[in-house]
């Protein structure tokens, strides 16, 4: 036998013994891994999977009633879409009638946002006639949300994904994550998925549904911002060009935005589309918000027919509308006002996803509790703002106005079927689609996420059952952490300057409609 050979065997025989060993193969189209004994790294009371609005809230909440408390974040910052996905602004925290019902852990994070320079507070909404908007700088939110984190004493592991979840009789014994250090079992008492997409939950047999009815899911968007923008030149434009503009605003109504709000442009995209300039997809008006130090954060990128729980189709969509964020700034450098020496400053780390699984809970939230203002029993947070669906196909998008009507989510909307031991918070929650287009949105997150927390902890220092928990002494905890809820007999803070005192217009000039709205 020759040396090549020998040194040909020497190679492959160890690597035959140790697939052989561990009982790993290839099998066709299939690669079989072997049985891996995995290292239990943690035992918190509650874990907290997803560091966004929804998971801050959760995690902030559960470590404050005392629980040792663990947060799971897949990137190197907290935020979530407020930060990696540079959703700007934070909606809606306020009615029409200036009061503000989204307070608890949302507030104090703007007041702390606000004490350090980052954001300018709530302003008042010129574009979707949104009872309030909250520009924020995202850079300032990755630091005060850590902050808040720690002063809490919450223990953060970021860079790490959750892979997978055992369960056994609708108990999550452990959920297994990944990072740089390798894999790892963390098993808590009580479990909070606050991924967005129900990672965990379906990783432990939740049932859920995609999308709407039809499967059709909202289009994802990546935000991006501009630096440069010479406002003063842009407000001068806006009155130049108030026709172009939603509802054309008044020299009043434009000189007195804090932060501009602006939308509108509807026929210049259509005829950029048109010209090859703009890609089709794209949303066919101009949406952009002022931020603090004159950025401004652009959502107007848009891609149908993308799943956000599909590697392949998310891949498709971050090459896409890359291209998307350097035709809509040239757009606005060419026809804008104010735009001429502006930059793109920064994208999003990845893309905005609207909607994708609603995990099936004991009670499904649906458009009439939404739009009628209901509570409950069990309510845990207040939302107040509008039934919002970017469309999954088509162009019109269906908007109901915001701030008009104060719902609760109940406690059972938190619940999945068939579990005991965990919940979810944030846009996977047990909604309809409809219902989910308003609890999407990232106040109502936050304080969602508040509500959960609250609720783990309790739970994990009683027997561990999610549906054990008396839900009046719920209640009576969230109050005490300054959330807002409904029948309790409080007066919100009503801020006189957020009264909105303008109708919402019928979104032609805007290209959404109400499909709700009631019929002379």
């Amino acid at each position: 036998m020759n040396i090549k050979r020998l040194i040909n065997l020497s190679i492959l025989f160890p690597i035959t013994l140790f697939l052989a060993s561990c009982g790993s193969g290839v099998n066709g189209d299939t690669f079989v891994e072997g049985k891996k004994s995995i290292p239990v790294i943690a035992r918190p009371d509650v874990l907290v999977v997803g560091g966004g609005p929804a998971g801050i809230g959760a995690a902030i909440a559960s470590a404050r009633m005392g629980a040792k408390t663990m947060l799971v974040e897949q990137y190197g910052y907290v935020g979530g879409n407020l930060t990696v996905a540079q959703i700007n602004p934070m909606f809606t925290f306020h009615t029409v009638k200036g009061e503000q019902i989204v307070s608890g852990i949302a507030g104090e994070f703007v007041s702390k946002m606000v004490e350090n320079g980052y954001s300018g507070g709530h302003m008042t909404d010129l574009t979707f006639d949104n009872a309030s908007m909250t520009p924020l700088n995202p850079e300032g939110s990755k630091v005060i949300l850590m902050d808040m984190l720690e002063e809490a004493g919450v223990e953060m592991l970021l860079h790490t994904m959750c892979v997978d979840a055992v369960s056994k009789k609708g108990i999550v014994k452990a959920v297994i994550v990944e990072n740089k250090s390798g894999r790892g079992a963390i098993c808590p008492k009580i479990v909070i998925d606050c991924t967005g997409d129900g990672d965990v939950a379906v990783k432990s047999g939740a049932e859920y549904s995609i999308g709407d009815e039809n499967g059709i899911m909202q289009p994802v968007s990546l935000f991006f911002r501009i630096g440069g923008v010479d406002t003063k030149a842009l407000r001068a434009w806006m009155k130049a060009h108030r026709d172009l503009l939603k509802d054309s605003p008044t020299d009043e109504e434009i000189d007195s935005q804090k932060g501009i709000a602006f939308l509108g442009l509807n026929q210049l995209v259509k005829d950029e589309i048109a010209k090859g300039n703009l890609d089709e997809e794209i949303a066919n008006r101009i949406l952009m918000y002022e931020l603090p130090h004159g950025q401004f954060a652009m959502n107007v990128t848009r891609l149908q027919h993308i799943s956000g729980v599909n590697a392949a189709d998310m891949t498709k969509a971050e090459i896409r509308l890359r291209h998307q964020v350097i035709q809509v700034h040239e757009f606005m450098a060419k026809y804008v006002g104010g735009f001429e020496d502006s930059y793109i400053l920064d994208t999003g780390a990845q893309a905005g996803v609207r909607e994708t699984r609603h995990i099936k809970g004991d009670y499904e939230l649906n458009e009439n509790d939404v739009l009628e203002g209901r509570s409950f029993e069990d309510g845990v947070s207040c939302g107040t703002y509008a039934i919002d669906i970017h469309p999954g196909q088509g162009k019109m998008q269906i908007y109901t106005g915001s701030g008009k009507a104060v719902y609760e989510i109940p406690y059972r909307s938190l619940i999945p079927v068939g579990l005991d031991n965990l919940l979810v918070a944030g846009r996977c929650l047990s909604a309809n689609s409809m219902a989910a287009g308003s609890a999407r949105v990232m106040a109502t997150c936050m304080a969602m996420g508040q509500g959960a927390g609250v609720a783990a902890a309790m739970a994990a220092s009683e027997d561990g059952k999610t549906r054990s928990i008396d839900t009046k002494q719920l209640r009576a905890n969230l109050l005490s952490q300054g959330q807002y809820l409904l029948g309790e007999g409080l007066v919100p803070i009503t801020d006189p300057g957020l009264i909105l005192d303008r109708g919402n217009s019928d979104g032609s000039r805007a290209s959404h409609y109400n499909p709700f709205a009631k019929k002379d």
